[in-house]
């Protein structure tokens, strides 16, 4: 019993989104030893399966209100232990049929529904928004996979193949993740980046052009990328060199914030610290729209002159002080 409460809270936390890249990579093993491929299931593919394991599972609470099984039979599958049974249809219609044995209604009634795949031909690009106010441009001959709606504690899309230019909205305490083919994945709060991720090609690479993106996979974090650098994932080495690049330039939005929300901004962006004196001046108004190419010490100077402040910095350009005039 301990194995199969285990096996159905993992099956949930995985469709929650809640789940640990490794314990991702579990259930991806238990969908591929259900379909008998040893490969990474797109979400069309998981969905399919999942609508099947509820088909399944209606059919058999049926049969065992009408033919209740023999108790041999039930004691047979209470001692079975999940990861022995994970390999066969029966099984894998099984987990499913214990959690939502529990709570019928529930389970049927959140079901998350299956993600929204765009894709691009060879002659396109095509822009997407998502719910959470993020934007991607995905370029020519490239796949994206996403919810219509994120978890409450995790942002989650998958770059199945291609390019696509990342604009992410600033979430301190929902992480926003991109799971790429060779089950690798970055993850960052807010911030702009670029992934190009061809089957193809022997590589993969992401480069940054505002804020920090982390990169890594199941094993490990192959480093944390700030604005102007780069990672090249080689495939078949399984390795990974970080190195600088030319910055995209982005745009930076302040609308609808005060001056502290924005400083803030500034200092996920640039990877520095503002301090505002006094702690009051934070509640006025900010609207104005930058680049990414421009340096903090430009668009400081810019704000200050609104608002007819100063800022003193360090020598090394990583702190900032602002202060009335």
């Amino acid at each position: 019993m301990e194995d199969k409460r285990l096996a159905e809270d993992l099956l949930k936390k995985y469709l929650d989104a809640k789940a640990t890249p490794k314990e991702i990579e579990q259930v991806e093993n238990w969908y591929n030893a259900y379909d008998g491929k040893n490969e990474v299931l797109g979400q069309s593919r998981k969905a399919v399966i999942e609508r099947r394991m509820l088909a399944n599972l209606k059919q058999h609470i049926h049969k065992q209100h009408t033919h209740p099984p023999a108790k041999s039979k039930i004691t047979f599958l209470r001692n079975t232990t999940f990861l022995r049974i994970a390999a066969t249809t029966i099984i894998v219609c099984g987990i499913g049929f214990g959690y939502w044995k529990i709570t019928p209604h529930v389970q049927q009634k959140n079901l998350l529904p299956a993600p929204s795949i765009t894709s691009t031909s060879t002659t396109e690009k095509k822009t997407i928004r998502l719910g959470d106010g993020s934007e991607i441009t995905l370029s020519q001959s490239s796949r994206l996979s996403y919810p219509a709606k994120f978890a409450s504690s995790l942002r989650e899309i998958s770059l199945e193949e291609g390019e696509a230019f990342f604009k992410i909205a600033h979430e301190e305490k929902r992480p926003f993740n991109v799971r790429l083919p060779g089950k690798l994945y970055t993850k960052v709060l807010g911030t702009s980046f670029t992934i190009r991720a061809f089957k193809a090609s022997n590589s993969m690479n992401i480069s940054v052009s505002t804020g920090k993106v982390a990169v890594g996979n199941k094993n490990q974090v192959f480093g944390t990328l700030i604005k102007g650098q780069q990672i090249t994932y080689d495939k078949n080495k399984e390795t990974a060199i970080i190195s600088q690049t030319p910055v995209t330039d982005t745009r930076i939005v302040f609308e609808g914030m005060n001056l502290q929300q924005a400083l803030k901004k500034l200092e996920y962006i640039y990877t520095i610290k503002i301090d505002l004196n006094p702690a009051a001046l934070g509640e006025l108004g900010c609207t104005a729209t930058f680049h990414s190419k421009q340096t903090p010490e430009e668009i400081l100077n810019i704000i200050c002159s609104l608002y007819n402040l100063k800022y003193k910095t360090t020598p090394d350009h990583k702190s900032f002080k602002i202060d009335k005039q």
